[in-house]
């Protein structure tokens, strides 16, 4: 299944989250903001996955969910789309678009676009970006062809715009001091759900269990041990294994040490982060092609929009 399906909770005041997969699930009023006693990063986290989700405003897969849109963050989208003008040092974590050997995968605060100017839309910002680094084979996504650089390029824009309505809601009616806590906490599910990505985004298959084969990619570290099938990385992968699956997956990517050169994160990842996804299924070089990812768009369900716009609420707040 080339895109995720999320079983997604909705808190509406006080009332319990309830499953929703509408893709344009919108949230009426933000959840409780009665905060209580701080929690601190040692908390375990029993307890805050008690304030996100258990009877929280998220859902057991906000992860990944704000993961995948936290990816290809920059300053600039920060700006353009949620309103704020944030320095070098901005503790937006996003992936490293060096896919150089042993190039740090995940950056601490995301980095400056270098958009150019000259140019009035996003659109054509972010085409501009792309195509000046069309022959460099170690920039951004491995084995994407430019086609489906681009496409991938106005896909994150339009969930980041998506998210856009929803941090603006939170802004009127903010979460909880406990929300935020544990949200940002560098024990959260955040961090160890970007480091897997970026992991996918290098080495696309890694996780897959089946023997690597062919070549490595331009972008892998010739020296680790890793060659992959061509494949290339999925833009989201099925999480529709169920909630005990999901909770064993959880805890295992909480105590993975993702610290370490290429060669010694693969091969751990290779025995320890199996989850069957083998890559991108059907690549973007035909209209059957993009009817493909055009409908696995067009499904993806809103509320992944909606919880990170609450990890950007209260990042920025």
């Amino acid at each position: 299944m080339l895109f995720v399906s999320l079983i997604s909770l909705a808190l509406v005041g006080s009332v319990t989250p309830t499953p929703t997969t509408d893709p344009e699930w919108v949230p009426t009023t933000g959840p409780d903001v009665t905060s209580s006693s701080p929690i601190t990063s040692s908390s375990p986290d029993s307890i805050c996955d008690e304030i996100l989700f258990r009877s929280g405003p998220l859902n057991e897969n906000y992860g990944q969910d704000i993961a995948h849109r936290l990816h290809s963050m920059t300053v600039e989208d920060i700006k353009y789309y949620f309103g704020v003008s944030v320095t070098l040092d901005n503790g937006i974590p996003t992936v490293n678009t060096n896919m150089t050997a042993n190039a740090k995968r995940v950056l601490s605060d995301a980095p400056v676009a270098g958009y150019d100017e000259a140019f009035m839309t996003q659109a054509m910002k972010q085409l501009d970006k792309v195509l000046r680094n069309m022959d460099d084979p170690d920039w951004a996504i491995v084995n994407y062809s430019l086609v489906e650089k681009i496409t991938h390029s106005f896909h994150m824009s339009e969930l980041w715009a998506r998210a856009k309505s929803h941090y603006e809601i939170l802004t009127l009616n903010p979460l909880s001091g406990e929300v935020c806590e544990c949200l940002t906490s560098s024990e959260s599910d955040v961090i160890p759900a970007l480091e897997l990505l970026a992991l996918k985004i290098k080495f696309p298959g890694l996780t897959s269990g089946t023997p690597p084969a062919a070549p490595p990619p331009a972008a892998a570290d010739k020296d680790s041990g890793y060659k992959s099938k061509a494949a290339a990385y999925r833009i989201a992968y099925d999480l529709s294994a169920g909630k005990s699956k999901s909770i064993q997956h959880r805890r295992h990517l909480r105590n993975f040490n993702f610290c370490g050169n290429d060669r010694d994160v693969i091969r751990k990842a290779q025995e320890e982060l199996v989850d069957g996804d083998e890559g991108l299924e059907e690549h973007l070089d035909s209209e059957e092609g993009w009817n493909t990812w055009r409908e696995g768009f067009k499904n993806m369900d809103d509320f992944g929009n909606y919880q990170f716009a609450a990890y950007m609420h209260c990042r920025l707040r």
